[in-house]
């Protein structure tokens, strides 16, 4: 989406992506070159601006992002390092995730104590350049990094990932309110579908829910669910949507509850957002920066509240309406077209 929109904005992109194996392709215009990061560095430059995107530390291996951040810094190439949060974090930070098994202690090593040194030489040194500058989607995400490496960030930019509202135009969903989406991965306890289906405890039976989503958790899911007694109420998809076909999927719906355990921004949550579906989540993290509560949707930690928050709206037309429409409005703040422009103008001050 950003490099098609950089496009648009007469920028022009190429795009490369640590690989073991070398391929290329081309995707909507765009030229994406997949190849084992000691080749990548041979076509970088001084002359290039870069964009670091999701570039991941792996030691002993040809994705290595370090060789790409260690050429950067040795050739003082311009770069512009956009954080989204699992590449600076510990793996404590998330340690929701941990399960007890010897392969959790070896990633909890080499995250910790191999990945984390590097990428705080990487920007305690990028913060003495003129022409390495960061950007975060959240406030959150900023002093998170911030913890996690020990390091104050003192010039940065809050942009966050922008939204295609062309593509997720709003709809009238009211008629479908008592209807519930969920659209998670379900491999990772971050994305907590587990709270989703306890918040489905405390509304009445004529709320359902649908999960789409795939992952091991998948069993543990449905035992929960039948544990609650909420077989009849809540269904698990692992169909997958088509991004283009994600607006006329929504508008099938009238709540889209995402609540989780960490989030910089919760890119899936604002395009509900924008095509209209009252949208709940937790007061956590980055949740707070894109939703105020009972304004462009309900946020908490109560789960009984949360229920209660539902109930409320979704009984009342004029306030689903209401909290819908200034949801749209607010991700029309960031659409994608904005959010790229202001990226834009960071590299044109590089």
């Amino acid at each position: 989406m950003r490099c098609l929109e950089m496009l648009k904005q007469g920028v022009e992109i190429v795009v490369y992506v640590p690989s073991t194996i070398a391929h290329t392709y081309v995707y909507e215009g765009i030229t994406v070159n997949c190849l084992p990061s000691k080749d990548i560095i041979k076509h970088l430059t001084n002359k290039d601006k870069l964009y670091l995107h999701l570039l991941n530390i792996y030691p002993f291996s040809k994705k290595n992002g370090w060789i790409i951040y260690k050429h950067i810094l040795d050739k003082h190439i311009p770069a512009v390092f956009y954080v989204h949060g699992s590449e600076v974090q510990k793996y404590g930070s998330r340690i929701f995730e941990f399960r007890y098994r010897i392969k959790d202690f070896l990633i909890w090593l080499k995250k910790d104590f191999l990945v984390i040194p590097k990428m705080k030489v990487f920007v305690k040194t990028a913060l003495k350049r003129e022409n390495i500058k960061f950007i975060y989607p959240s406030i959150w995400m900023k002093e998170d990094m911030e913890v996690n490496l020990g390091v104050a960030i003192p010039y940065f930019k809050i942009i966050p990932n922008g939204i295609d509202v062309d593509l997720f135009s709003y709809q009238e969903t009211y008629e479908n309110r008592y209807k519930m989406l969920t659209l998670r991965p379900l491999s990772s306890k971050k994305y907590a579908v587990d709270i989703a289906i306890k918040i489905m405890s405390f509304l009445p039976n004529n709320y359902t829910l649908d999960i789409y989503g795939k992952g091991f958790y998948k069993k543990q899911y449905l035992e929960q669910i039948k544990a609650l007694k909420l077989e009849d109420r809540i269904k698990i998809n692992s169909s997958f949507i088509d991004r283009n076909d994600l607006n006329s999927f929504f508008s099938k719906y009238g709540v889209f509850l995402c609540p989780t355990r960490m989030d910089a921004q919760g890119v899936t949550m604002c395009e509900a957002m924008a095509t209209g579906l009252l949208t709940v989540s937790s007061l956590n993290t980055a949740i707070p920066e894109f939703i105020t509560h009972l304004d462009n949707g309900i946020i908490g930690n109560n789960l009984e509240a949360i229920a209660k928050n539902i109930i409320d709206n979704t009984e009342s037309m004029e306030k689903y309406k209401n909290i819908t429409i200034r949801a749209r409005k607010s991700m029309e703040n960031i659409a994608i077209h904005k959010t790229v422009a202001r990226e834009i103008e960071v590299f044109c001050k590089l």
